[in-house]
């Protein structure tokens, strides 16, 4: 018995002491393990975002994975359907915790009870905070007149938005001419790129009317409704006298076949057709372009970012696009309130940008001579959106516009580079309006847009002839316009008096 005794005891010696060292043992991470420890408490978040048909959503990206390690959130993530399902989606009371949404979107549904207003909630995420403070050009963006900010934007990847000017640097050089640096210029080098090929339209460019808002820009205005930044004043850009000057030279440019017939209704295939076939050698477009068009190029052919012609004014400009206009609104139906906005405040801090901007080291990236550099699966930045949905919508608030750089060539780069020297002063953004406040102008604003695009259309066209310019600009005023400005600025006095 003494036996079986002390048999035991070591029995339960040694179970002791091996329980005790399991309780122990500290396993040393793999490499890239996760090491983050006291995690707060596990949550999980529906979040609802539109589905890119380029990078089409994957349950296994990796983002989902970084942000949980690091937050112990678990985000389900549902794509949009189509345009009404932000509208569906509220109206169903199944409301998902998160939503990426326009601006226009959260300001409506914000103001009916759908979206709470994160304004109340800022003292709990400060790292929102502090960007908040830092950009006050992004928080006066979607802050409504009454104070509320019904979505939080994201900021850092919007220079792929931004319009240039670029062209066939390959076919001046051959003819010896150089980069048009004016209006004037510009129109002489298409006269003498028509004679050498008689078939093209050495200027080209899409989306119609709405490409006067890029050229706009060159000439000192915006030929829309917009902040002058030298009088702090709303101003009519369609009023500017220089607004004329650009009117005759696309109408030159119409009359002498410099530009397609079709230009009030050119499509992105049809653009892509005349840039690619030697039919047309400059053009206006989102600065990615130039790159995707010279992948489609050959022979030599080459395309190459242009500084934006001298319109009028003392330099040359290209609209001020470089921002973003999607952010989240956080559903007033949610029960995980604490979960969302750790998880919004975790995106905007310095490590949520770092990680939701590279990835992870051993898994997107490696570190070469002190500096990060994407691996060989990462050729292109939309491979990083592909396949591992970084900096895609809804999983990240602050992009590293770095990471993405370092993807691109040479001659992209230069493009981004010499981009950032000519953007206009101000941004094409009018201020928030009350309900009241744009209610009173919608009628005027349909009246002068509808007159506005019939009668410029003909100028170009010619079938409206010049010296009836006046008379437009008298008949175009008398429909609201004034009033309209003088509406815009007391929104535009709002926001500076806060």
């Amino acid at each position: 018995m003494m036996l079986v005794l002390v048999l035991i005891l070591v029995i339960i010696a040694g179970c002791s002491t091996n329980g005790s060292k399991t309780e122990m043992k500290v396993e040393s991470p793999k490499p890239n393990e996760s090491t983050t420890v006291n995690l707060p408490e596990a949550a999980s978040l529906r979040i609802l975002t539109e589905n890119s048909p380029s990078w089409p959503a994957k349950k296994d990206w990796a983002v989902w994975k970084w942000l949980k390690e690091k937050t112990n959130i678990t985000i389900l993530h549902e794509t949009q359907t189509g345009p009404g399902s932000v509208a569906l989606s509220i109206a169903s009371g199944d409301m998902p915790d998160l939503y990426t949404v326009y601006l226009d979107e959260a300001q409506k549904y914000g103001a009916q009870g759908a979206f709470l207003d994160l304004s109340k909630y800022l003292d709990k995420m400060p790292n929102v905070k502090a960007f908040l403070d830092s950009r006050p050009d992004v928080a006066q963006r979607m802050t409504s007149p009454g104070g509320e900010k019904y979505q939080l934007l994201t900021d850092g990847a919007g220079a792929g938005n931004q319009t240039v000017w670029f062209y066939r640097d390959d076919i001046l050089k051959k003819h010896s001419l150089n980069e048009p640096k004016t209006w004037e210029e510009l129109y002489e080098t298409a006269k003498k790129l028509k004679q050498l090929y008689p078939d093209s339209y050495p200027f080209v460019f899409r989306h119609g009317l709405n490409t006067l808002g890029a050229f706009g820009p060159s000439f000192g205005f915006y030929p829309s409704f917009f902040e002058d930044k030298d009088t702090g004043k709303i101003k009519y850009g369609v009023n500017d006298p220089a607004f004329k000057k650009m009117i005759e030279y696309l109408n030159k440019f119409y009359k002498e076949g410099l530009i397609p017939p079709d230009w009030l209704s050119m499509d992105y295939k049809v653009w892509t057709q005349f840039i690619t076939t030697n039919k047309s050698f400059i053009t206006i477009q989102y600065i990615p372009q130039i790159e995707i068009m010279n992948a489609q190029l050959q022979n030599g052919a080459h395309l190459k970012f242009m500084p934006p012609p001298l319109g009028a004014g003392s330099k040359g400009y290209i609209p001020n696009s470089n921002f973003e206009v999607t952010g989240f609104a956080v559903s007033s139906k949610t029960k995980n309130l604490d979960a969302v906005l750790r998880y919004l405040d975790f995106i905007y801090s310095k490590e949520g940008k770092d990680i939701l901007s590279w990835g992870k080291e051993g898994e997107t990236y490696t570190i070469e001579n002190g500096k990060r550099k994407f691996m060989p699966q990462f050729k292109e930045v939309v491979d990083l959106a592909k396949e591992a949905g970084i900096i895609t919508q809804g999983t990240y608030g602050l992009a590293d516009a770095n990471a993405v750089m370092s993807l691109r060539n040479e001659n992209e780069q230069y493009s981004y580079n010499e981009a950032e020297k000519y953007k206009f002063p101000v941004t094409p953004v009018l201020p928030m309006l009350k309900a009241e406040e744009k209610a009173a102008i919608t009628v005027d604003q349909e009246k002068v847009t509808k007159f506005y695009e019939t009668s410029v259309a003909k100028f170009i066209l010619g079938e409206t002839p010049m010296t009836q310019w006046d008379a437009f600009i008298s008949e175009l005023n008398k429909l609201g316009v004034q009033k309209i400005i003088d509406t815009y600025q007391v929104g535009l006095d709002r926001v500076k008096a806060k």
